[in-house]
């Protein structure tokens, strides 16, 4: 997954950079040795009664799953076990990032657009991938946005 991404970067090299580090980036506060948390893009991968999706939000966003799926228009919304994770996307928990989903239709925190780059999992602790969030928009399937500031904890 990781060289398809640092293929992408190069392809992108405007709108996306690979940035290396020797600290593995495993949660925020290993994120806030390398870059801004405020423009950290999280992705998670969900399950609903009407199938499987990615959720890209703020990851400093302590989101409301319930509240979020209602406004979504998903029945019993709720995080993928990582098996499932591992299966649809080839990423494991907590390296996810929002490139090459395998097909899995994408819900966006519209508030990522209003930075000039974020910061996302490559599927490589040790990389991040810098990207302009409408290039993220532009290289999915985006089923809707939400403002995430709505569903926050």
């Amino acid at each position: 997954m990781f060289d398809r991404i640092r293929a992408f970067a190069a392809e992108h090299a405007d709108e996306a950079t690979i940035i290396e580090h020797e600290t593995a980036i495993v949660d925020l506060q290993s994120g806030a040795t390398v870059f801004d948390l405020d423009k950290a893009a999280a992705t998670y991968i969900v399950e609903a009664k009407e199938g499987v999706f990615a959720v890209v939000a703020s990851a400093t966003s302590h989101l409301k799953w319930r509240q979020l799926g209602r406004a979504l228009e998903l029945r019993q919304l709720h995080l993928a076990s990582p098996e499932l994770v591992r299966e649809r996307t080839g990423y494991d928990v907590g390296e996810v990032g929002p490139l090459f989903l395998g097909g899995i239709r994408m819900f966006l925190d519209r508030r990522l657009l209003d930075h000039d780059r974020v910061y996302c999992g490559t599927g490589d602790a040790h990389h991040t991938l810098s990207i302009a969030p409408r290039l993220i928009v532009d290289s999915n399937d985006i089923a809707g946005m939400f403002d995430g500031a709505e569903f926050v904890r």
